[in-house]
């Protein structure tokens, strides 16, 4: 029934007064989410703060805060760990803790492509100053009276972003490790990203604009830029560039999105054209949102079909199957318990090539276990 409410209101607030700044969500960038009228600070205040906390957020954050509510498991990424000061949505400096208004906008319009819901739709203005003071109690940091200030934003540059000179931007300050040439966040460091808990962290993949976790506006991406992202591998570029690098590199990162054609279906499947008959049948299963096998040996040049079978439903939304190099053109969506999937294709050039689950769950994170390896001889 939340989920329904929250659906509701949400799409009621995107057709309301003036349209949404960015076409990749319904919810306002985070530098523009509103900050309502704040109450004063007082006991009664941090009290109702645990209310609202055990009411609606104890299930994902945990009792302690830790990020480890019986609900943690089942999302990506996990929740915050509110003890541990590493937050990533902030306007001040890298390592630094957030303003209490950043506080107040993350709970607000939540985080794009995660579990964190926009309570703004859900709550009052006081119930959430409420819980920013709650959530403040478990880091005593936040009571050291030193000031957090936010951080300036870089003013306008000499000329307009050129994503021209961005690409040469991303390929100066190393993006590709990370995000890849082709900014989908399969780079070859990518693999090994981790947060400050040891926790596997993935690229962004740029390519997705929805999922830009505090919205795909030129200013959050400059924010990002300036700020960093505590806990997790993305620096802080603030003192690393020029800013007109900076403006041709965020035109160069907005880029990377490109708009389908409008035909996507939940459950479907392409293959290579013109093949014939297969040279060779694998059959491929998901179990416990892994491969078997993940590792699979074919030879170049001959015809390859994929017989895709799954185990669950993936949340709702199945699972897939995609080929690096070739996925626009061959890809599995949506594949269901007892509605297989195939697709047809061959690959000339002898490597390694990655294959990966194609279908989004809930979060609209590509499901990050499954993973494999086509090996062409």
């Amino acid at each position: 029934m939340k989920r329904v409410i929250l659906l509701v209101a949400v799409l009621a607030a995107g057709c309301s007064a003036k349209p949404p700044v960015e076409p990749a969500s319904l919810t306002p960038p985070f530098l523009e989410t509103p900050i309502g009228p704040r109450p004063a600070t007082t006991p009664a205040l941090l009290a109702k703060g645990k209310q609202v906390y055990e009411a609606n957020c104890v299930q994902c954050h945990g009792a302690a805060g830790k990020g480890d509510g019986f609900g943690a498991p089942f999302l990506v990424p996990l929740p915050r760990d509110f003890t541990s000061g590493q937050f990533k949505f902030r306007t001040t400096a890298s390592g630094q803790l957030p303003t209490d208004e950043d506080l107040f906008r993350t709970i607000s319009r939540g985080a794009n492509g995660t579990g964190m819901p926009p309570w703004q739709y859900l709550l009052p203005d006081e119930d959430r100053w409420a819980l920013v003071e709650y959530v403040k109690s478990f880091d005593a940091r936040f009571a050291d009276g030193r000031p957090r200030a936010p951080m300036p934003l870089p003013g306008a540059a000499p000329e307009p972003g050129s994503a021209g000179r961005g690409k040469e931007v991303y390929a100066k300050m190393q993006c590709a490790k990370c995000h890849g040439d082709d900014g989908r966040g399969v780079g070859p460091s990518a693999p090994t990203l981790t947060d400050t808990a040891g926790h596997h962290v993935n690229s962004r993949d740029l390519t997705l604009p929805a999922t830009f976790r505090t919205g795909w506006a030129e200013r959050e991406i400059m924010r990002t830029f300036e700020t960093g992202m505590n806990g997790v591998p993305m620096p802080s570029y603030s003192e690393a560039m020029q800013i007109q690098e900076k403006y041709d590199l965020i035109a160069y990162v907005k880029s990377f999105a490109k708009h389908g054609p409008g035909d996507q279906k939940r459950q479907t499947a392409q293959s290579m054209e013109g093949l014939g008959a297969p040279d060779r049948t694998i059959a491929l299963r998901e179990h416990a949102w892994k491969y078997e096998p993940s590792e699979i040996h074919v030879k170049a040049g001959e015809v390859v079909r994929i017989d895709f079978s799954t185990t669950d439903n993936g949340l709702g939304a199945g699972h897939g199957f995609a080929l690096d190099g070739i996925d626009q053109s061959v890809f599995i969506n949506g594949a269901m318990v007892g509605a297989p999937l195939s697709v047809t294709f061959k690959v000339d050039t002898p490597g390694r090539y990655h294959f990966y689950c194609a279908t989004q769950c809930s979060t609209s994170e590509l499901h990050p276990h499954m993973q494999g390896v086509l090996v062409v001889e």
